[in-house]
């Protein structure tokens, strides 16, 4: 058995991306002051604005957390797709690193970047997006007399499905959903705003379906 197919490092690797990930919005959010002198507010402000250099007082924490994180759920990735049999688990696993790099893509091309940042945010929903479902098939599939996890635990796919789902069809639905619209010298941001509400709440879903699974295996 190789190194990735134990248990105890999915397990591992997969809280330590958690951490990451967590700190990487929590701290820079507690001290962020947008150019206009706001505080942070979930419901009004992109995740991305938290990295971007100039701005956030401590953008650095972000996107080092992107990284981290990314790096740590790519291995999460692999050793889920090692582990767990059949066609889907395998391709989870290869959109898993295309997720996962492309998260850390996002701290390594901060808003500074917009261009190379968009791409990465970009990739980051669409392939995260099939990677979940297709883990969730891999869990519900899986046969023989040993499961490495219960099939019920694909059921956890779908609270981030329906998040990734939401933004996604908002991108098709209405054009200023990139985050250049941020760049707008007369940008008047509403109090309530869906874009960055639905980014947040992919957040908040991978780091549930990363935690239940992590918890879950073995």
């Amino acid at each position: 058995m190789s190194m990735l197919q134990n248990p105890v490092l999915l397990k591992t690797i997969g809280v330590i991306g958690v951490v990451f990930g967590l700190l990487g919005v929590l701290i820079p959010g507690f001290v962020y002051r947008g150019s206009k002198g706001e505080k942070y507010s979930f419901l009004n402000h992109y995740i991305s604005e938290l990295g971007e250099r100039g701005v956030s007082r401590w953008a650095w924490v972000f996107n080092l957390g992107m990284m981290v994180c990314g790096v740590c759920i790519v291995i999460f990735s692999l050793s889920l797709g090692l582990q767990l049999p059949g066609f889907w688990a395998k391709a989870g696993m290869v959109l898993g690193v295309i997720t996962e790099f492309s998260l850390s893509m996002v701290g390594g091309f901060p808003m500074d970047n917009m261009k190379r940042h968009i791409a990465a945010a970009i990739t980051f929903f669409r392939a995260g997006f099939l990677m979940v479902i297709a883990f969730s098939l891999a869990f519900f599939l899986q046969k023989g007399e040993v499961f490495l996890a219960s099939r019920y635990l694909g059921l956890a796919g779908l609270f981030p499905i329906l998040a990734f789902g939401i933004f996604l069809g908002l991108m098709w639905t209405v054009r200023d959903v990139g985050h250049d619209v941020l760049s707008a010298p007369d940008l008047e941001r509403p109090r309530v705003w869906k874009f960055a509400i639905s980014e947040w709440l992919i957040f908040f879903a991978m780091i549930f379906w990363i935690l239940l699974i992590a918890l879950g295996i073995g």
